[in-house]
């Protein structure tokens, strides 16, 4: 009996191991603006997934595999979150300006930029998603740039 139960510990532990190490994913359902026409200025929003992998995020087309883009965390400069009618950079005037001509047309939504060495993405998160996505950037280690460009 004594054997019984440690062959079936022992089975239970290697058994478990797999589990264990596999990565932890994480995936959020978001659209992408992204410039379809290279070179002209039209800009779509397109489904995507944002993916966090163990070393990288990816945001992955929702249709395909496709890799729209992915950043690893050690290259990510900022993070940003705003809650506005139209994506917002903290860094361009140009925007806000562009964004206040049309501030009546659109409902307000929650848009996330992503900022690395040599490249970026601007997503629109959900509702009901983006205090959970916030919430992945805050374990690994990231500050995440409020711009409350609505309060006046």
């Amino acid at each position: 009996m004594k054997q019984f139960l440690l062959l079936s510990a022992v089975f239970c532990l290697f058994g478990a191991l797999p589990v264990l190490a596999q990565p932890s994913v994480s995936r959020y359902e978001t659209e992408l603006l992204s410039n379809p026409n290279k070179g002209q200025k039209d800009t779509r929003e397109v489904n995507a997934v944002l993916i966090f992998e163990n070393d990288v995020v990816k945001i992955v087309s929702r249709r395909s595999l496709q890799i729209f883009k992915q950043f690893k965390y050690s290259e990510i400069k900022t993070v940003e979150h705003s809650f506005s009618k139209s994506p917002f950079y903290s860094d361009d005037s140009r925007q806000l300006i562009l964004a206040a001509l049309f501030w009546y047309e659109k409902k307000e939504k929650h848009w996330l930029t992503l900022q690395g060495e040599n490249d970026f993405a601007v997503l629109k998160i959900e509702n009901d998603n983006y205090r959970l996505i916030k919430m992945e950037f805050k374990v690994r280690k990231f500050e995440i740039e409020n711009i409350n460009e609505n309060k006046e």
